[in-house]
């Protein structure tokens, strides 16, 4: 087995897409599915699905080691990007005046907290996600518009 760039690549990809997946098990064991509403229930299912999709598909794309297998990955990976960054502006959202709590079951509701450090913590990492996600989608793009690509 030789390591090249592409399962450099699928490395990285799987490292980071184990984090997000990571969370979302914890959400889901801890009760996601029955305390948030279930248009946001819905949202964090899809955001797992999509996150096991992307682990398999980087896992498949370092085992063969070539490129063939990145365009999958990627794809997966930047709709799971996109529909974290839409669940935590709920959160966020939640977090804020008039709209706290609005998505979760009014009886798991609590009462204002100090969160702030955390919503801060989810929104910064989320934007850092959508950033290189538009970062190595242009890249990618202007890869692909190249003679000879």
């Amino acid at each position: 087995m030789t390591w090249n760039r592409q399962r450099t690549y699928a490395a990285l990809v799987g490292i980071g897409i184990w984090v997000l997946l990571g969370k979302t098990i914890v959400m889901t064991l801890g009760g996601g599915l029955t305390t948030f509403v279930p248009w946001v229930a819905a949202l964090l299912a899809l955001e797992f699905a999509l996150n096991a999709g992307v682990f398999l598909s980087a896992i498949v794309w370092w085992c063969s080691a070539t490129a063939r297998f990145a365009r999958l990955s990627l794809r997966l990976t930047a709709a799971t990007v996109i529909v974290h960054a839409v669940r935590v502006l709920i959160y966020v959202l939640s977090q804020a005046g008039p709209w706290r709590g609005f998505d979760v079951r009014p009886e798991h509701r609590a009462a204002p907290g100090g969160e702030w450090g955390w919503v801060a913590f989810a929104a910064t990492m989320s934007a850092i996600s959508l950033v290189g996600l538009v970062i190595v989608w242009r890249r990618r793009r202007h890869r692909a518009e190249e003679p000879g690509h």
